[in-house]
C-alpha cells in the first residue's frame, strides 16, 4: 500500500539526504584511489564484504588497471553508508532495495517500511482503469487537449497503455459531481491542483510537530531503525483522529465565514443602488415606498 508522500516528507527527507552524499562523494578526498585492502580498512569493513558487497550489485566494479583494481572516493562512500545502513538493523536486501530505489528516482517508503508500518491506518482506495471512450462520456467537448494536458499534470489520471489510470477514484468521483454541477473543468483542475498544495502542507506540517514533539529525536546524520520508523507510525495512526476533527472543525468555520463575507458584499453592493434599497427596505416591511 502507497502511503501519501505528504506524510512521508519529514523522514525519508533524512534518508534522500543522507544517500545522495554517501553515494556521490564530497569535494574533499575526490582524487584519493584505494586498493580493495585500503578501502575495506579506511571504511572498517572487510575485503570478503567488499566482494561480497559487488557481486550483490550494491558496490560497483573497481577500475581494471591491469591485474589491480582500483576504487575511489564513491566506492569509499558507498561502503561507509552500507555499513551505517547494516548498524542500523537494515539487512542486504534492504539496503540493494534501498539504494536502487533512490537511484532510480522511486520513494523509499515502502524499502524503510513506513508503509507496511501504517498498513490499515490508511483507507486508500484501489486504482481504477477507464477507456477513453468513457471519460470522453463523461467530460464530453470539455476535456480537449488544454485540460486533458491539466488532468495528467495534477494526477488525476495517469497514461496507462492504452487506458488511463485513476490513482485516486474518490476524487475522481468528486471532480464530476463538481463538474455536473456546473464547474467549468479548467477551473475545477486548477482548484484541484491548489487544494492538493493545501493539504500537502498541512499534513506535512503534522508530521513535523509529532516528529518533533513526540518522537524521540531521530539524528540528522543517520536513516532511522525500524523500531523508530515503527514508533513514529503509532504515534501518527494515534492522533490521527485527533488531526481530522481540527480539519473538519476548521473547515466547517471557514466555509461558513467565507460564504456570508461572500453573501454580505453581494447584499452591500445591491445597498449601494438607491432604488435596490428601497425595494428591499419595501419587502423587509419597513414602510419605505420606491420611488415612481
Amino acid at each position: 500500500m502507497k502511503t501519501p508522500q505528504s506524510l512521508l516528507t519529514q523522514l525519508l527527507k533524512q534518508g534522500r539526504d543522507l544517500l545522495p552524499a554517501g553515494l556521490t562523494g564530497s569535494e574533499s578526498g575526490k582524487d584519493q584511489e584505494y586498493s580493495i585492502d585500503e578501502l575495506a580498512r579506511i571504511a572498517g569493513s572487510t575485503v570478503r564484504n567488499v566482494r561480497a558487497y559487488q557481486d550483490r550489485g550494491l558496490l560497483a566494479p573497481p577500475e581494471r588497471r591491469g591485474r589491480a583494481g582500483v576504487y575511489n572516493h564513491i566506492h569509499l562512500s558507498r561502503l561507509q553508508v552500507i555499513n551505517q545502513l547494516l548498524e542500523r538493523g537494515y539487512t542486504i536486501a534492504n539496503i540493494k532495495e534501498l539504494v536502487e530505489a533512490w537511484e532510480t528516482g522511486r520513494d523509499l517508503d515502502h524499502v524503510l517500511g513506513l508503509d507496511s508500518a501504517l498498513a490499515g491506518t490508511w483507507t486508500i482506495d484501489a486504482p481504477i482503469y477507464m477507456e477513453p471512450d468513457e471519460v470522453a462520456e463523461i467530460f464530453g467537448q470539455d476535456l480537449n487537449e488544454e485540460t486533458l494536458a491539466k488532468a495528467l499534470h495534477i494526477g488525476l489520471f495517469e497514461v496507462a497503455g492504452d487506458r488511463l489510470k485513476v490513482t485516486n477514484p474518490r476524487l475522481l468521483e468528486a471532480g464530476i459531481e463538481l463538474y455536473q454541477a456546473g464547474i467549468p473543468l479548467t477551473a475545477l483542475f486548477r482548484e484541484m491542483e491548489v487544494v492538493r498544495t493545501d493539504v500537502d502542507r498541512l499534513t506535512r506540517s503534522f508530521v513535523e510537530l509529532v516528529v518533533n514533539h513526540l518522537v524521540e529525536p531521530i539524528s540528522a546524520n543517520q536513516l532511522p531503525t525500524p523500531e523508530e520508523i515503527a514508533r513514529l507510525a503509532e504515534v501518527i495512526q494515534r492522533l490521527r483522529p485527533l488531526a481530522e476533527t481540527v480539519t473538519n472543525a476548521e473547515m466547517a468555520k471557514g466555509i461558513r465565514k467565507h460564504a456570508n463575507a461572500f453573501l454580505g458584499a453581494k447584499f452591500r453592493e445591491v445597498l449601494k443602488h438607491p432604488q435596490h434599497g428601497d425595494m428591499i427596505r419595501k419587502v423587509a416591511g419597513l414602510g419605505v415606498k420606491p420611488e415612481e
